[in-house]
């Protein structure tokens, strides 16, 4: 091999080399882990997501929901006082109001029926408005299930990518670390319909919390989530939607 063949030779491999390390520090200051394979073709901004993407004045999404009370959540700090048992929640998202969503709640809890208003922000759809006191008991139990997205993706957007670190949490009193990520990218299938959705993922104790998610939703269409008792937490379906 000549002289400038080797040039060009080592040249080429340097150039390699810089490429992977370029990719793999982009992959891993997103929060991605996946394999070697997936360095080739790292995650964009299509493939963020974040809570409360996708909304349109009108759009309303229906979930059956169960939710335990007095579950302690390493992820929201609220405690729920009441639990909704298979309860059908409708989130009806009125209209725009600036920087913030005027949205409806209808919870129908077996006889009961219940129903209100809140202003949710844009970003991240948290709380712009007091909880009346009627309405609190119903709605406490929805914050710490079906909307404790929020805190899971508090400082979002987040990558929709098999690998991809979400949280992470301090629990226990010795402080361990549990990690929430995308474990997996599967197709379900909802009373709503089916979809692509990708399984956020994370264990407290033995039984694995799972949270499916999809880019056509602003909120999660599935959840199957335990505490570290190994006890449910709160589960919900989406059943129907309109977009």
């Amino acid at each position: 091999m000549s002289r400038r063949s080797k040039v060009v030779l080592a040249f080429g491999i340097l150039a390699g080399f810089g490429i992977s390390v370029s990719l793999a520090i982009i992959a891993i200051g997103g929060g991605f882990s996946a394999p070697l394979t997936s360095f080739l073709s790292p995650p964009s901004n299509a493939d963020l997501w974040t809570v409360g993407e996708n909304i349109h004045p009108g759009t309303e999404l229906r979930y059956s929901l169960t939710a335990l009370g007095g579950h302690n959540s390493p992820w929201n700090s609220l405690v729920g006082p009441s639990s909704l048992i298979n309860a059908t929640v409708t989130v009806h998202f009125v209209r725009s109001e600036g920087n913030l969503w005027n949205a409806s709640f209808v919870i129908e809890n077996g006889t009961t029926s219940k129903s209100g208003t809140m202003l949710l922000s844009k970003q991240q759809l948290t709380n712009a408005s007091p909880v009346s006191r009627n309405f609190g008991p119903f709605y406490l139990p929805i914050e710490s299930s079906l909307l404790e997205i929020r805190d899971i993706d508090l400082d979002g957007p987040k990558y929709l990518v098999v690998g991809a670190e979400w949280n992470s949490l301090t629990i226990g009193p010795i402080g361990s670390t549990i990690s929430a990520k995308i474990l997996d990218k599967e197709k379900i299938q909802t009373p709503a319909g089916a979809f692509t959705a990708y399984v956020l993922g994370y264990t407290i104790g033995v039984k694995p919390s799972k949270i499916w998610l999809s880019h056509d939703f602003p909120l999660p269409v599935k959840a199957e989530v335990y505490n570290a008792q190994n006890q449910l937490q709160y589960k919900f379906t989406l059943i129907n939607a309109r977009t």
